[in-house]
């Protein structure tokens, strides 16, 4: 399984929804949940938008921002002379922000500039949502849907070609010698792993591997894949898996109480509580 692959395969995003918002000199704000993931694309005019620790991206006409997780933002028309800007809003569910890897870091934001070889890979898609979007015809809405989880996923294949990523998940996969390790994780979640055997994986000693893992990923490995476990445990008991017994041995666990005991730490709650709608 390739990299990318190894993530979208456990946790799929869906569209939730695609909307158009304009933006006058009296709306100055935008408020975005942070449990989705947002593609923002400035359709028309020029604007900045900032969050309340001073992180700022301004936006003129065909670029855009990838927004890791959602955050209340302020926006600000930048021309004077402006009356509107218009902008683009997908809104992505990965599932909730405890379960998901990619919505780990909620002050990620990638922008992509109108013109750049990112946004040049991904023109083709753009002009496709945007006409499908601006000019809806019969099923539009479900081409729409589709088009934009599509445009997701190459966009994110386009960051990680290029390491536009610096901390987290997609800068971990964007290193050819740690995506080995860390798709190996994905994919054998219940083998019992050790520094020793994710840094064979990933063809360096196990010094050199897991500092380099610490330093891009924010943890280290045993950490990320106690966490990848858990996640994808609270998932399957999300989606009505209820034998803990074959859950814990499925994902590595000598015992269902060591998995227990790790799953609280880890999501927070009981295992139990994932059926009561969490």
């Amino acid at each position: 399984m390739d990299r990318l692959s190894s993530v979208l395969s456990a946790f799929r995003p869906k569209t939730a929804s695609v909307s158009n918002l304009s933006f006058s000199k009296k709306n100055k704000g935008l408020s975005l949940s942070a449990d989705s993931s947002y593609w923002l694309y400035l359709i028309d005019g020029r604007m900045a938008l900032s969050t309340q620790v001073n992180s700022r991206t301004d936006l003129k006409t065909g670029d855009g921002v990838w927004l890791a997780a959602g955050q209340d933002l302020d926006v600000f028309l930048m021309d004077e002379n402006q009356n509107e800007a218009n902008l683009l809003i997908c809104e992505f569910d990965f599932g909730t922000k405890a379960l998901n890897p990619l919505l780990d870091l909620e002050w990620q934001w990638v922008k992509v500039e109108r013109g750049d070889d990112i946004a040049l890979q991904l023109a083709p898609l753009n002009t496709l949502l945007l006409t499908e979007y601006l000019q809806p015809r019969c099923g539009s809405q479900v081409v729409v849907e589709r088009l934009a989880e599509a445009y997701l996923v190459q966009m994110l294949r386009q960051f990680i070609q290029g390491q536009k990523i610096q901390l987290g998940l997609l800068a971990g996969l964007s290193d050819v010698r740690l995506a080995r390790a860390i798709v190996a994780i994905h994919e054998r979640p219940q083998q019992a792993w050790q520094v020793a055997n994710l840094a064979e994986e990933a063809g360096m000693s196990r010094s050199v591997f897991s500092g380099l893992f610490k330093d891009t990923m924010g943890m280290t490995p045993m950490a990320y894949l106690t966490s990848w476990r858990m996640r994808l445990a609270a998932q399957r008991l999300k989606n009505g898996d209820k034998n803990l017994a074959i859950l814990s041995e499925q994902l590595g666990y000598q015992s269902e109480a060591a998995f227990r005991r790790t799953f609280k730490k880890v999501i927070g709650v009981a295992p139990g509580a994932m059926n009561r709608g969490m």
